[in-house]
């Protein structure tokens, strides 16, 4: 493995999901500890401090900071302040040329699963999931496994996890992308959803019900890569907006369809159209 940071190296503190409050400010100050600890310089980017907004001009400030990051050659990496609920917004502000040109990782998990999978689709540039600054410090010390990875990543070492249970044994091979499941199935149907095949898929979710994750992953095996989306887009403009898995064109048949249109209807529904187009959440 390849060592992505060496001591003295420059670390950038960014928010591309929620702005950290000053109340939370406390544990970004202990996670800002943790890291100069092991060597590591600060740099703590302008929107991190800021408040909690969610607003199309928020949304460019964020990805400014992160763009700035990226640019600057002293930084070397970028961990996230905070998940929360909002860091698909941003993607359409960064500049995946520049990004492309000054590859470095992001740490971070969760909501920052957005940014991390969006600019892994863009560019294939990898990054590392498994810490967020504010949210592994909120019982004051960083967890010892968390810790005990996170120096493995950042110093290039291998290291395998002994915790947890094994459902089915066996080998495989491949690219490991992923993160947070619900993040990962936002992303369904935008230039940002990365090419999952011949990948090995990790995930991450704590707060969705069994059913809902089933949903998902049953998501993610019938539509693993944009080219279908891509195929059905064209086939609508090609239609004049009727669905292309349908022979008839009638307006039941028209984009929405109504075979979808109905069940949506219920605010119990949740589901996606056959088509795999479309997704209805609670």
């Amino acid at each position: 493995m390849t060592r992505l940071l060496n001591p003295g190296d420059t670390l950038a503190i960014v928010s591309p999901s929620v702005m950290l409050s000053r109340r939370e400010s406390i544990n970004l100050d202990a996670a800002i500890g943790y890291f100069e600890s092991l060597g590591f310089k600060i740099k703590l980017m302008p929107t991190t401090l800021t408040g909690l907004r969610h607003t199309p001009d928020s949304d460019k400030e964020k990805a400014r900071d992160i763009m700035a990051a990226f640019a600057a050659p002293e930084i070397k990496a970028m961990v996230a302040a905070h998940g929360g609920a909002s860091s698909l917004r941003i993607l359409p502000f960064l500049d995946f040329n520049v990004i492309r040109a000054h590859p470095k990782p992001l740490i971070g998990f969760s909501d920052t699963t957005s940014v991390q999978l969006g600019i892994y689709a863009q560019t294939k540039l990898p990054y590392v999931s498994g810490f967020l600054c504010e949210y592994d410090f909120r019982r004051g010390n960083i967890d010892p496994t968390v810790d005990r990875d996170l120096r493995a990543v950042l110093g290039g070492e291998k290291f395998f996890s002994e915790e947890g249970s094994c459902l089915r044994g066996g080998n495989a091979e491949g690219t490991l992308v992923g993160g947070n499941l619900s993040t990962l199935s936002d992303l369904n149907g935008t230039p940002y959803y990365p090419d999952i095949r011949d990948s090995i898929i990790l995930i991450e979710d704590e707060v969705e019900k069994p059913y809902k994750i089933a949903l998902m992953l049953t998501q993610l095996r019938l539509n693993p890569d944009q080219e279908i989306v891509s195929t059905i887009r064209k086939g609508l403009k090609r239609t004049g907006g009727y669905c292309p898995c349908r022979r008839e064109r009638t307006e039941a048949t028209k984009c929405m369809c109504q075979e979808f249109k109905n069940p949506i209807a219920d605010p119990g529904f949740e589901g996606v159209c056959h088509c795999m187009l479309y997704y209805k959440s609670l």
